[in-house]
């Protein structure tokens, strides 16, 4: 129904609240230990998941219109308390990222001199 991955605490309060309000049953998921599985809010009733998934997009929509948009301070921010909090896949990534585009350039390089 809902994933926890990079949500915000009020946020998942929120859809939990939401959720309670409307008496739709629902458990959660954590994420474990090593931050492998899928975190997030479930329903197990069908019909009960539909009307879940429809207040909750009403509940994004309504989230989305009321901010701002992000400005690229904004990204930078995120990216940073996101490194912060999970060092060893930014580093990963970053490492990954300059492998990529150094063997993309490389070939060309390699043309000019």
């Amino acid at each position: 129904m809902f994933r926890l991955k990079f949500v915000p605490e009020e946020e998942a309060d929120d859809i939990r609240q939401l959720l309670a309000e409307h008496d739709i049953p629902f458990y959660e998921t954590s994420a474990g230990r090593w931050q492998i599985s899928l975190a997030g809010i479930w329903v197990r009733d069908k019909e009960q998941a539909q009307k879940a998934l429809v207040l909750i997009r009403e509940d994004q929509i309504k989230r989305m219109s009321n901010r701002p948009p992000p400005t690229m301070w904004d990204w930078i921010l995120g990216y940073c308390q996101h490194a912060r909090q999970n060092p060893a896949e930014s580093i990963f990534t970053f490492i990954s990222v300059i492998l990529v585009l150094a063997l993309t350039i490389l070939p060309f390089w390699a043309l000019l001199k």
